[in-house]
């Protein structure tokens, strides 16, 4: 036992004083002039990959003291021996004369001027400069991504990101009418100020932060508007049948939705009655309801004014619609005129003046010898009487001729045949 201890002790004292120089080495190299530099190397990496930092020594000075140092100066490695307690790193020998540091899973802190020397006469001295780059990384915020605002006022929407190099932070808003799901929107920046917002900016807004470095990160921010509600009727009135059913519909657009009812008068019909009352509600978009009141049995106690209320926290609102009942209207009799025919008679009452049906109208005439005669004249036919009674009669037969609205031109024929046989 004390023999071993014997021989352990010279082989610790040489590792010690070994150490020791690479250690005074390394802090030589970082103080003195006499020494020769390359034009560093610039190496990018992102965080997280592996750091390959290049080293390349001559054969003539293969057995020279090759080391690495970090930026804070201290040794890394002597030729393919790690010095320091990082299991990360490691000297990687891929061709004859190379001594490169790997750095696996690099961090952040990693970043700086490494320094490969050799120990030549000046020291040589290659300086590699590590580049971490950082993907981008969006603030947790202890606060919900839900934003509740009320319509007309403004909206700030903050999304506050870091990486290296800073990304670049751009705004979108979901929507179903874009085939891509988003449209862009507002500025680029961290902060999104949106003005007098409406109901229809509400939604599902984006962050997205990117500086080149993958992955992009995004964060969504919900917006919901709230406003009173508003309501429209499809007819303000609505004629029925006694025994039909009928449906009374409102349609109400608020945020959020609170209480819709229809009411009778001051009374809210019982919609436990199911056999006679139903009531109805269909989601139309995303603000805005149908509420429909189906009456199966319409009676007479049911014609009336009935209201469609909607309330919420914001605020409340009514119409009136008027169910009235629907009579089909009778239509109004047909008058038609019958034509009767009119029969010449002779009057011996009148001095022999023939008379159509008895109805008389004074009138005079001139024969040919310039003799003037007194005769009656119906409203309907002037009848010569002094032609005796074939003329009567044949003026009788034209007149119920043209009465009937035949034959003008016969009467007008036999007529004038009938004047030419009496004066010849």
């Amino acid at each position: 036992m004390q023999m071993w201890a014997k021989m352990t002790l010279p082989i610790s004292g040489v590792w010690l004083i070994f150490y020791s120089c690479v250690v005074f080495h390394g802090q030589a190299l970082s103080d003195t002039e006499d020494a020769v530099e390359d034009i560093p190397i610039n190496v990018t990496v992102a965080e997280g990959k592996t750091a390959i930092l290049p080293c390349r020594v001559d054969d003539v000075y293969d057995d020279q003291m090759i080391v690495w140092l970090n930026p804070k100066r201290i040794v890394v490695s002597h030729k393919e021996s790690r010095f320091i307690n990082d299991l990360r790193m490691s000297i990687e020998r891929p061709f004859m004369g190379d001594y490169n540091l790997h750095i696996r899973s690099v961090k952040y802190e990693d970043r700086g001027d490494y320094m490969c020397s050799i120990n030549t006469r000046p020291v040589t001295i290659k300086r590699i400069r590590l580049i971490v780059q950082v993907p981008s990384r969006i603030l947790d915020y202890p606060s919900s991504n839900v934003f509740t605002v009320r319509e007309r006022s403004d909206v700030e929407l903050v999304c506050n990101a870091t990486g290296v190099p800073p990304p670049t932070i751009t705004w979108y808003r979901r929507t179903d009418e874009n085939p891509q799901g988003r449209e862009r929107v507002g500025k680029e920046g961290e902060v999104l100020v949106i003005r007098n917002i409406s109901r229809y900016c509400g939604g599902i807004y984006e962050c997205m932060a990117f500086n080149g470095v993958p992955p992009a990160v995004q964060r969504q921010i919900e917006v919901k508007v709230q406003f009173k509600p508003e309501i429209r009727l499809l007819n303000k009135r609505i004629g029925q049948y006694l025994d039909k059913e009928t449906m009374l519909e409102c349609i109400i657009t608020a945020s959020p939705q609170g209480s819709n009812v229809w009411r009778f008068g001051n009374i809210q019909p019982d919609i436990k009655e199911g056999w006679k009352y139903q009531l109805e509600v269909f989601e139309d978009s995303k603000y805005t309801v149908s509420l429909t009141l189906r009456i199966k049995n319409v009676r007479p106690e049911d014609f009336g004014t009935y209201t469609c209320e909607a309330a919420n926290k914001l605020g409340h609102a009514k119409r009136d619609m008027l169910l009235y009942e629907y009579v089909v209207p009778t239509p109004p009799p047909v008058t038609t005129l019958a034509t009767t025919p009119q029969r010449v008679k002779q009057d011996n009452h009148n001095g022999g003046v023939n008379t159509l049906d008895g109805r008389l109208e004074s009138g005079t005439i001139r024969s040919q010898n310039g003799e003037s005669a007194q005769i009656h004249k119906s409203s309907d036919t002037q009848i010569l009487g002094q032609f005796g009674t074939m003329n009567v009669r044949i003026m009788n037969t034209c007149n119920i001729i043209i009465a009937t609205k035949s034959l003008f031109i016969y009467c007008i024929l036999s007529y004038t045949v009938y004047v030419f046989y009496v004066i010849s």
